[in-house]
């Protein structure tokens, strides 16, 4: 015991000799800490040295009520007052200056309100112009411009919105029209143009995949509209189901595709149809390793890596999933959070079992990652990299596992985010989740293989689901054991069907907050057989 306060106790002072030459003087850092306002919610990054402000749809963007700010320090004083109202139309540059030295930080606002006009007898999409308040859309030669009906319109918050003329007394648009837009007391002319299309239908976009496709066509509101498809080479077309229409803008998704295959499709509006595409599916792709049959203790004695370097196959050659025994590990082997187990598995020779544990004076989540551990903080936390190279657009994961619930405990409270409280008693929770994206290492302070960098003392830098360069997201989670090996399918939420991914990112982890150190040390999650459903 004397040995391991020794080596903690040198692992301090080394660290806080490390970065005491790299940090400005204790104190003088202006950071906001806390910024609240009615109507919204706000998202502070002290790494970015930002507040990013998420608005409901009723509140007045040009007049948005600050109710509290709050700084590190009672010496920081800002350039601009921050409580009280603001226009947040555009954004909001502040100086914060702490006893002469200063930081500027960029508070911007967002407001997602969904805006849509469309008419009887339109072809495709509308186009709308928020900025110079315009409005184009396109319907068939055969309809009467002079007497159209309206048949969707919403420019402003629905419920609060009001229109000059009113929108059902509006049918002549064969030389356009104006409308007052009203809310929040500002009023706003948008002007509306109907033209003449000779395309009647049109297949907008095709993008496949490994096993599905999905399509996107422009055809005439109200009349049937669909898409047909077959293989390449062959004679006889296939309808495609399930098609979704909205204006004029209509979709749908084959399924059932073979891989690396080439298909031909089209678009119909009645009896007319769009010009032939030709679209060739993607391959499939597992994961190295999937059933954690191959481990060796390449990188230490003190721990298993999922890898060996004389295996005979070369993916299983080099590191492809990582976990936290490098630094669960420092005060030695027993420590290992992450281990093959020979004992219990459903498939092969071995399952991976991941146990949480309190290291010494800290609690650690047993984990694994498709990624690399980079280094340990001191005793006071860590930093991965997560991600490998992956280009494919799997449509859900699936994994075998188990799970022993355990209770969190005092000592393994460490903490929690705001959205998600716990206390002393709470059952902890097992987790599976696998994101997809194109995710830049010089962005996220990564690697080119490993691009998301994750420094548990920065929760500015956790992983974010709903991330700009997030693509896809799944997860599962459980706060109950799970006795028997049990087949649990995580399918994917993609955000686009058409951006291709550079890497995959997949995490299971034994706590679902090991990162802010909270879970129980009673907690083992098995995981076994993990596959890509294409």
């Amino acid at each position: 015991m004397k040995t391991i306060k020794k080596i903690i106790l040198f692992s301090l002072i080394l660290f806080s000799g490390c970065v005491s030459n790299d940090i400005p003087k204790a104190g003088l850092d202006s950071v906001i800490t806390a910024f609240e306002l009615s109507g919204g919610v706000a998202e502070i990054n002290p790494e970015l040295r930002t507040v990013t402000i998420t608005l409901d749809e009723l509140t007045d963007i040009c007049n948005v009520n600050v109710t509290k700010v709050e700084f590190n320090s009672s010496a920081v004083v800002p350039s601009v007052k921050l409580v009280g109202n603001h226009n947040f139309t555009q954004k909001m540059t502040v100086t914060l200056n702490n006893e002469g030295q200063e930081s500027v930080w960029t508070i911007s606002a967002q407001q997602n309100i969904s805006k849509f006009f469309t008419v009887d007898g339109q072809v495709g999409a509308t186009v709308i112009d928020e900025i110079n308040h315009r409005i184009v859309l396109k319907v068939s030669p055969f309809v009467n411009r002079k007497e159209l009906e309206i048949l969707s319109i919403c420019l402003g918050p629905e419920s609060i919105t009001t229109y000059e003329p009113a929108p059902a007394t509006l049918h002549d648009f064969s030389n356009g029209q104006e409308i007052v837009v009203t809310c929040h007391g500002r009023s706003a002319t948008w002007s509306i143009y109907v033209e003449i299309t000779s395309t009647l239908v049109e297949l907008v976009s095709a993008d496949a995949w490994t096993r599905v496709a999905w399509l996107k066509g422009s055809g005439i509101a109200g009349e049937k509209n669909g898409f047909r498809y077959r293989k390449a080479g062959d004679e006889q077309w296939l309808e495609v189901p399930d098609v979704q229409e909205t204006g004029g803008v209509f979709q749908a998704m084959i399924d059932s595709l073979a891989p690396m295959t080439s298909y031909e499709c089209l678009a119909y509006c009645g009896d007319d149809e769009s010009e032939v595409a030709t679209i060739t599916t993607e391959g499939e792709m597992q994961l190295p390793n999937p059933g954690f049959e191959v481990f060796s203790h390449a990188e230490s004695d003190k721990y298993y890596s999922f890898f060996d370097p004389a295996s005979s196959a070369s993916e299983l050659q080099t590191k492809w999933w990582g976990s936290g025994n490098k630094g669960s590990t420092t005060v030695g082997s027993s420590y290992a959070i992450t281990l093959p187990d020979t004992e219990t598995f459903t498939e092969g020779s071995a399952s991976l079992k991941m146990m949480s544990q309190y290291v010494v004076i800290k609690f650690a989540a047993g984990n694994v990652f498709s990624g690399e551990f980079s280094h340990t903080i001191g005793t006071s936390g860590g930093v991965i990299r997560l991600g490998r190279p992956f280009t494919l657009r799997p449509r859900k994961l699936s994994l075998m596992l188990k799970y022993k619930c355990g209770k969190i405990e005092e000592h393994t409270l460490g903490g929690y985010p705001p959205d998600d409280p716990v206390k002393v008693g709470d059952n902890d929770r097992g987790v599976v989740w696998v994101a997809l994206g194109k995710w830049d290492y010089r962005k996220y302070g990564g690697t080119a293989d490993s691009p998301v960098m994750v420094n548990t003392n920065e929760k500015s830098t956790f992983f974010d689901p709903k991330g700009e360069d997030v693509i896809a997201y799944g997860k599962f989670v459980t706060a109950e054991s799970i006795n028997e090996w049990t087949k649990v399918e995580i399918p994917l939420e993609y955000y686009s069907t058409s951006v291709h991914p550079t890497h995959i990112i997949v995490s299971c982890a034994a706590s679902l907050l090991g990162d802010y150190f909270t879970g129980s040390a009673d907690s083992i999650l098995w995981i076994d057989d993990i596959k890509l459903e294409y």
